[in-house]
């Protein structure tokens, strides 16, 4: 069976620009919807295949098993992403009936998934799950996406010391930071590092997305 791609967030023009790279070099890519916007995809130009995950839901993510079985699907790679930059803006209401949303769907809903995807690949004894995170400009003033920001990293660094203590080599995790806005840069590297037999070998330390001398030997 072939290693699928698992890439977080069809609203992120990041993960779609990935994903379309991706494809280009033969890979086969899923990318996260929610199950309106995966209607709304599939009356224009398909995308290729979505994991519909409804992140007001912790229900939703029962039903991932099921639909790797339908979509024939072995995820080997996840990449799951938090730009927070696009993140204030498609939260952009701050007040405090919304804060709850954005709680939920930015904090509590990658956790829900990091927590899926981990039991995934430990179970399957295999797999590499990548945490991307670009950090909100310093005058932000979004309140709720700037503490998001935070918890995600939080969340990546724990879930990167989870795995390693499972002392498997072919579970492999990363932790990438984009500092800045050059998506083409970024995507042709995290290509490259997927494309590697393994990931960095600083599990559980940020690097920067671009740098190089990180790839596995």
């Amino acid at each position: 069976m072939s290693a699928d791609i698992l890439i977080t967030d069809d609203r992120l023009n990041f993960s779609l620009s990935l994903a379309d790279f991706l494809r280009v070099q033969g890979q086969r890519v899923i990318v996260t919807s929610d199950a309106e916007r995966a209607k709304d995809k599939k009356q224009e130009n398909p995308i290729g295949p979505v994991l519909l995950w409804n992140r007001q839901s912790a229900f939703s993510l029962q039903s991932l098993p099921l639909q790797f079985k339908n979509l024939q699907l072995n995820i080997e790679t996840a990449l799951i992403i938090f730009d927070a930059p696009v993140y204030t803006e498609l939260y952009s209401n701050t007040g405090v009936l919304h804060t709850d949303k954005i709680v939920t769907e930015l904090i509590t809903a990658n956790m829900q998934l990091a927590y899926t995807l981990m039991r995934y690949f430990i179970h399957k004894k295999s797999g590499k799950l990548i945490f991307i995170h670009r950090e909100v400009p310093p005058s932000c003033g979004n309140i709720p996406v700037t503490a998001a920001s935070g918890a995600f990293v939080r969340m990546a660094e724990a879930s990167a010391a989870a795995l390693t203590q499972e002392d498997n080599a072919l579970l492999q995790t990363m932790l990438v930071r984009l500092e800045g806005d050059d998506n083409a840069l970024y995507i042709e590297w995290l290509a490259a590092q997927i494309n590697q037999p393994a990931l960095s070998r600083m599990p559980g330390k940020w690097v920067k997305a671009g740098q190089r001398g990180l790839f596995g030997k």
